[in-house]
């Protein structure tokens, strides 16, 4: 016959006593920590599920965050190129005034200089930097896309790669651009080359020179407002990435 000691009613008392004051330690923890898991042991299986959760969450603060600062850099590289489209307007429309045989040598320097003043606003435009970047000098952002040395304009010095950061898991964004297609693609000159021929051939009445530097402006127009559309489209497309994060 089995026989139960004093000794063995205490110890199985005190065992109940001790999973009892556990048992109550941790509703207490979570009632003041409002958290049902203090530790991956209480119950793996949830704990699993938690750690799955959020990181789920964070990836998704993450996207909306890289969401954000693509929409505040292509809205800067949106007014860029912006202003870039409006200065070859404006050095078309000069050399459209530039191109008669009445204007005097006079009249001409003055044609000449504004066209130079188109070619230093778009130096300064295409070298614009946002937070440290450079946004048109592709990849190798690190340092300005163009240099200057005197009046002479460095040759393209960026590369031909962009960077592009992922707003969603299966969407990404470039958010710089490559300057030497921008300003140049297939032409045999860049567009600070064309300015300078340009307003070359106005000072000197050359009317052929003229129109070949004007055929060349429309295709750097027609770049740019491309690059333009580009960035624009992908302005439009950000908030509904946004929403189905």
């Amino acid at each position: 016959m089995f026989r139960v000691t004093n000794n063995t009613l205490f110890r199985s008392s005190l065992r109940d006593i001790q999973s009892t004051a556990e048992a109550f330690a941790r509703a207490q923890q979570q009632v003041s920590s409002g958290k049902r898991l203090q530790q991956a042991s209480d119950d793996p299986a949830a704990a699993t599920t938690g750690l799955r959760e959020r990181a789920e969450m964070n990836a998704v603060d993450r996207y909306r965050e890289a969401n954000d600062s693509v929409d505040s850099r292509l809205r800067v590289t949106d007014t860029v190129l912006g202003d870039i489209i409006a200065t070859i307007t404006t050095a078309q429309s000069k050399a459209a005034s530039g191109r008669t045989t009445v204007l005097t040598a006079e009249q001409r320097e003055a044609v000449a200089l504004e066209i130079e003043g188109a070619r230093q606003a778009v130096f300064t435009a295409v070298n614009t930097s946002y937070r440290g970047i450079f946004l048109f000098a592709g990849a190798d952002n690190t340092a300005a896309p163009y240099t200057r040395t005197g009046a002479t304009i460095s040759a393209y010095q960026g590369d031909a790669n962009v960077v592009k950061v992922d707003i969603s898991r299966t969407s990404e964004a470039a958010v710089t651009v490559d300057g030497g297609n921008l300003l140049q693609g297939s032409a045999a000159s860049d567009l600070f080359q064309t300015l300078d021929a340009l307003a070359a051939a106005v000072r000197s009445g050359n009317m052929a020179g003229i129109d070949s530097s004007l055929s060349e402006l429309d295709q750097a127009f027609n770049r740019v407002t491309n690059a333009q559309s580009r960035v624009g489209a992908t302005l439009s497309a950000l908030p509904a990435e946004k929403a189905r994060l």
